[in-house]
């Protein structure tokens, strides 16, 4: 007998070797590996995905005027080391590292990362990811929460991290000079025109 899956949901399956990994996964995979393990979620909701949709085209559109460095989505990989390669909803390498890109993945870590809390498991993002994305010196880390509505940043600075959490109120980017979103438009009902909140940003 077969029990379907229903969603949400997230599949962990231990022992896969790198090579394994990449010889398997293609641009069209919802998996990703963590720590040794391939990490399979669930489909991401409408939420999730009209979120990504939104920082995804404010990124792109920005750097597209302000060509400091590239944004790539959540099918490209970020190999860390032998036992990791996450894929970060969002991405953003400056240009004097974009060698690092290869038409597979990013060799080393972004200098940006932006995850949106999944419901397939709320807590991983914070568990597994964050703790691996400080430990491989991030620059910016954010975490955008649709369950708590709070907006996690983390920066690295000289002396360490700087972790603030907002609900509402403007963040900038220091990673993209002259970024910034306020948070508050992500938690609204219906997500402003991405266009029209790139003006603001651009005509600031």
């Amino acid at each position: 007998m077969q029990f379907p899956l229903e969603p949400p949901y997230l599949i962990v399956k231990p022992g896969i070797s790198e090579a394994e990994f990449y010889s398997r996964a293609g641009e069209d995979s919802d998996w990703e590996y963590l720590d040794g393990r391939v990490v399979m979620y669930s489909p991401a909701s409408e939420r999730h995905e009209n979120l990504f949709r939104f920082l995804l085209i404010l990124l792109g559109a920005y750097l597209d005027e302000r060509p400091v460095g590239v944004v790539r989505g959540s099918r490209y990989p970020m190999r860390l080391d032998e036992r990791w390669s996450s894929e970060p909803d969002l991405l953003v390498v400056r240009e004097e590292r974009r060698h690092l890109m290869t038409p597979i993945r990013l060799e080393g870590a972004a200098d940006m990362v932006i995850e949106i809390v999944s419901e397939s498991d709320p807590q991983l993002d914070y568990r597994e990811k964050l703790p691996r994305y400080l430990e491989a010196g991030i620059g910016e880390i954010w975490i955008v929460d649709p369950f708590r509505k709070e907006l996690l940043v983390e920066r690295k600075t000289d002396s360490g991290y700087q972790a603030t959490t907002q609900a509402s109120g403007r963040v900038e980017s220091a990673v993209v000079p002259g970024f910034w979103i306020d948070v508050s438009w992500l938690w609204e009902d219906h997500l402003p025109p991405a266009l029209r909140c790139l003006s603001q940003i651009l005509g600031s």
